[in-house]
C-alpha cells in the first residue's frame, strides 16, 4: 500500500513537472507580449494553436502509451525514441496496423470536446480582455517559472525506481517525461532489463558449458576463454543463416507444437545444425544481429550495430573471408533501418536490400545490390515477404556458384 501511495505522489510530481514546463513557455509569451496587442488576431491564433499543440501531445501520448504498455509493460523508453528515427517504417506500420483515420478523428474529437468544455466553463472569459500591467504579470509568472525550473532540474526518471516491482515503478512515471528522459540518455537501462550474475560465477558457468570434447583451455585466468581445438579434415560447405524476427520456438514441432505450422522449418531442423538451448540476447532484433555476427552477450547502452565507428570488428565475416567465402547480408527492407547496412557493410558483407534511397556511409567500401520491384510479390512497411527473400538468397547463391565462389549468406 505504501508503494502505491509513493507511486501516486511520484507520479503527481512528474505530472506537475511536465505541466509546468508546458505552461512556462506560454507564461514567457504572456509576460513579454505587449499589453496593447492582447486580444488581437495574432494573440488568439497563437493561444489556440499552443493549447491545441499541448492537447495533441497529451492525448496522443495517452493513446500511444496503451499499445506500448501492452507490448513492453513500461512507459515510453529508448525503444520509443529509437523507432521515431525511422519515419517511413513507423508511419507505414502504424497505417497498416491501426485504423489511422479513426485514430486521427478520435484525437481531433478529444481536442474539440476539451475546447467545448472549456468554453462552457468560461475558461477563456478574461483571456483576451484582461490587460494587466507587466509587474502584475511578473507576479504570476515567477512562481510558474521557478517551479518548472526547479522540478526540471531535480526530477530524474530513475527517482521512480524505488521498489523491486517494475510495474509499480512504471506506474509512478509520466509518459512524456519518460520519453524526454530516454531521448536525453539515448540508452535502455541495463540494470532494469538484464538480470546479472557475479562476474566470476558467470565465467565459471560459461567455461563449464563452452568447452567441447576436442578442446582445452590454453590459459588458467578465470576470464580467459582462449581454447585450443583439435580438428579433423576441414570442410567448406556453403552456409546460409536464416534470422527471423518474432519467430518463437513454440511454433516448431521440434519444441512440442502439434499444429504443423512450419513444415519446412521442421524439415530444416532435421537436415541442418539445429541449436535447442539458445536464449534472446536483448529486447530488440538488432541485439540478435549483434550476437549472431560478433558472438557477444548484451552490452550496456546501444547495440553495437547502431553505434558509430563499428567497422572492421572481429566477426563471423572475418572468419569466413579468411577461408575465401563471399559473405552476403540479405535483408527484405531498407538496411538503413537500425544502421544495419553500415554495420554489415563495415564488416565486409555485400548488401542485398530494397534500397529506398538511403545511402551507405562514404567510409563503407562494399557492393550493394537492390531488390527490384519486379522481384517482389508482397511487401509491407518492414520489407518483402519471406518467400521473396528466400528467392533473393537463391539468386545470390546461384551467382556465387557460377563464379565458383563459396558463400556465407545471412
Amino acid at each position: 500500500m505504501l508503494y502505491i501511495v509513493r507511486a501516486f505522489i511520484t507520479g503527481f510530481l512528474y505530472d506537475l513537472c511536465v505541466g509546468s514546463l508546458f505552461l512556462s513557455l506560454y507564461t514567457i509569451y504572456l509576460l513579454l507580449f505587449p499589453k496593447k496587442w492582447v486580444g488581437s488576431l495574432f494573440d488568439k491564433g497563437f493561444t489556440y494553436f499552443y493549447l491545441s499543440l499541448i492537447f495533441i501531445i497529451i492525448y496522443f501520448s495517452l493513446l500511444a502509451e496503451i499499445p506500448f504498455w501492452d507490448e513492453f509493460e513500461v512507459r515510453f523508453n529508448f525503444i520509443a525514441v529509437d523507432y521515431l528515427i525511422y519515419t517511413y517504417e513507423v508511419i507505414e506500420n502504424i497505417n497498416q496496423s491501426y485504423p489511422l483515420p479513426l485514430v486521427i478523428v478520435l484525437l481531433i474529437g478529444l481536442i474539440a470536446i476539451t475546447f467545448f468544455i472549456f468554453s462552457r466553463l468560461n475558461v477563456f472569459k478574461k483571456t483576451f480582455s484582461n490587460k494587466i500591467t507587466f509587474s502584475n504579470r511578473l507576479f504570476y509568472a515567477i512562481p510558474v517559472l521557478v517551479i518548472s525550473f526547479v522540478l526540471g532540474l531535480i526530477m530524474k526518471n530513475k527517482q521512480a525506481d524505488f521498489s523491486n516491482n517494475l510495474i509499480i515503478n512504471e506506474l509512478g512515471k509520466n509518459g512524456t517525461f519518460s520519453f524526454i528522459s530516454a531521448y536525453q540518455s539515448n540508452e535502455l537501462d541495463y540494470e532494469t532489463f538484464y538480470p546479472k550474475l557475479p562476474e566470476k560465477k558467470a565465467y565459471s558457468i560459461l567455461k563449464g558449458n563452452l568447452l567441447q570434447e576436442n578442446q582445452k583451455y590454453t590459459r588458467v585466468n578465470y576470464d580467459d576463454l582462449s581454447r585450443f581445438t583439435k580438428g579433423e579434415t576441414e570442410q567448406k560447405p556453403n552456409i546460409i543463416v536464416i534470422a527471423i524476427e518474432s519467430f518463437s520456438a513454440d511454433f516448431l514441432t521440434e519444441f512440442g507444437n502439434k499444429e504443423n505450422l512450419t513444415p519446412n522449418y521442421d524439415q530444416l531442423s532435421k537436415e541442418s545444425i539445429f541449436f535447442t538451448n539458445l536464449y534472446a540476447t536483448g529486447t530488440r532484433t538488432v541485439r540478435g544481429m549483434e550476437a549472431l555476427t560478433l558472438s557477444v552477450p548484451p552490452t550496456p547502452g546501444n547495440s553495437i550495430v547502431r553505434r558509430p565507428n563499428n567497422q572492421n570488428l572481429f566477426s563471423v565475416s572475418t572468419i569466413v573471408k579468411a577461408k575465401n567465402y563471399q559473405p552476403y547480408f540479405i535483408y527484405g527492407g531498407d538496411g538503413y533501418f537500425d544502421n544495419m547496412n553500415n554495420f554489415f557493410g563495415g564488416q565486409g558483407f555485400d548488401i542485398v536490400d530494397r534500397n529506398r534511397g538511403n545511402p551507405l556511409s562514404d567510409e563503407i567500401k562494399t557492393n550493394r545490390f537492390q531488390i527490384k520491384d519486379s522481384e517482389v510479390s508482397f511487401e509491407n512497411a518492414w520489407g518483402i515477404c519471406d518467400e521473396d527473400l528466400y528467392k533473393q538468397s537463391i539468386k545470390y547463391a546461384d551467382k556465387s556458384a557460377q563464379e565458383k565462389n563459396i558463400f556465407f549468406s545471412l
